[in-house]
């Protein structure tokens, strides 16, 4: 009977040690994060690899981290994405979810030097069509989501302005990125709860170093500007910046009165003719 009393409780205590440790590994599974977007999210413009914003965010979160983002996608190309099987699988599993998508719509459009041109001059109806897609693939986006994963915390960055301190670029630029970030808005606006807004726009004005030579990506500084505010969106505490730094910088600094009379240049029409032949090569 001893016997049979000492194998039962040495079996019981196997059995609560094997479970005990199921438990922690389970327990000490990190977190899922994926990153869905545009170029900005799949981390162009970093000096390298581990300085793009989503690898940044999961090597300090220690989260297990897929990047479904793929350069140059418009909205449309994401609401593709989320209709295959490999993405439904990933987007399910995932804990956490970023997205950055808006910029291509507007880069890509049909006639995008004579927008630029326009816009410099004031008149942005060229922009309207663009926009009016935007938001109608982005609502397709975020229901989309939802539907694979309802439980994630899911994270929306809004589109910074990528121009020179020029103030008609920017003004331009920044009107163009206002309106894809209005989309984005409107569409929380409409529907509470739904995502959480992560304000890379402002957090990117008036730090001129962030953004790549090209006008249109981030740079090392950058991606660790928008890392900064998605972290501070999933923690739910205001983004500890870091200092801007750069050439861009100092110049919007030092050099206020060249860059107002460049800006002159810009807008007076000497460079329509720059514009048009850019148009071509388009």
């Amino acid at each position: 009977m001893k016997r049979t009393v000492k194998a039962v409780a040495l079996a019981l205590a196997i059995a609560l040690m094997l479970y005990s440790g199921c438990f922690a590994a389970a327990a000490e599974e990190p977190p899922v994060y994926v990153a869905l977007g545009d170029s900005i999210a799949a981390g162009e413009g970093a000096s390298a690899p581990a300085k793009a914003n989503g690898d940044l965010i999961a090597a300090q979160r220690e989260f297990e981290y897929t990047n479904l983002a793929v350069g140059g996608h418009e909205s449309s190309d994401l609401l593709a994405i989320l209709a295959g099987e490999e993405a439904k699988q990933t987007i399910r599993e995932a804990d956490v979810i970023t997205v950055s998508i808006g910029g291509n719509d507007l880069l890509h459009a049909e006639d995008f030097a004579s927008l630029v041109l326009d816009g410099l001059l004031g008149d942005y109806t060229l922009m309207e069509p663009v926009l009016d897609t935007y938001r109608e693939n982005f609502a397709g986006i975020i229901a989309g989501i939802r539907a694979l994963n309802p439980d994630a915390m899911l994270i929306v960055q809004t589109l910074y302005n990528a121009a020179f301190p020029i103030p008609s670029l920017r003004e331009a630029y920044g009107t163009a990125s206002r309106g894809i970030n209005e989309g984005i808005t409107t569409y929380l606006a409409q529907h509470p709860g739904a995502f959480l807004l992560a304000d890379v726009y402002t957090a990117f004005e008036d730090r001129y170093g962030v953004v790549f030579i090209d006008m249109t990506h981030p740079s090392a500084d950058g991606h660790a500007v928008i890392a900064a505010v998605l972290l501070g969106t999933i923690d739910s505490a205001a983004a500890q910046l870091p200092p801007a730094n750069g050439i861009l910088a100092l110049l919007a600094k030092g050099f206020g009165p060249a860059l107002w009379l460049l800006d002159k240049v810009l807008v007076s029409g000497v460079l329509r003719g720059v514009w048009a032949v850019v148009g071509l090569f388009m």
